[in-house]
């Protein structure tokens, strides 16, 4: 993992906040005019409790396939139902597992599976790409995560959709570059 720049939980809440209002499509929403932070409450699971002053925030640029796909990824219902997430052993979050379901169960022909469908043709055709507006969002792991996928030190926070048909084309080797931008919490120590 490579460091790009210093960033700020000021600069993810607003970048956050910013692609959520282009995805509804909707204007840019005045409370990110007000404090972007304090709106980020309100959207589930992309803080985590100890996002504060001592976080280190950086944009970051991941390097190889090992550090992308050793990101813990989404545990919830839907991961669960889709046949996506299935605790079957150590390391069963892990992006490249998550990824080898989606293959193996046909995921991404799956009518529930319209918008990540519309992501691996984006990326294959190379008009998405996950740098910039578009990059992801990571965080340090928490210890009960890490204790159940000991390989991951860092957790998907923000764009499991992007992320997993990108794992998908890897893995179909119809892409081979990484080529990946990301926001980076990581916990201080003491944290």
């Amino acid at each position: 993992m490579r460091a790009l720049r210093d960033s700020s939980l000021e600069e993810y809440a607003s970048w956050y906040l910013l692609r959520e209002a282009q995805k509804t499509r909707t204007a840019t929403p005045s409370a990110m005019q007000r404090d972007p932070i304090a709106e980020m409450q309100h959207h589930e699971g992309k803080m985590r409790s100890w996002f504060d002053a001592s976080t280190m925030w950086k944009i970051v640029e991941l390097e190889n396939v090992d550090e992308f796909s050793n990101l813990v990824f989404l545990e919830s219902d839907w991961t669960r139902e889709e046949g996506l997430v299935t605790n079957d052993g150590a390391n069963y979050r892990l992006l490249d597992r998550v990824a080898e379901n989606a293959l193996r169960g046909g995921y991404l022909h799956r009518p529930s599976a319209h918008r990540h469908r519309e992501y691996y043709e984006r990326l294959a055709a190379g008009t998405l790409i996950l740098r910039g507006e578009d990059r992801i969002a990571i965080c340090s792991a928490e210890c009960s995560e890490i204790a159940a996928n000991p390989a991951a030190s860092f957790y998907l926070l923000d764009g499991a959709g992007r992320c997993l048909p990108y794992m998908v084309l890897l893995k179909e080797k119809r892409l081979n570059e990484i080529a990946i931008e990301a926001f980076l919490a990581a916990r201080q120590k003491g944290q």
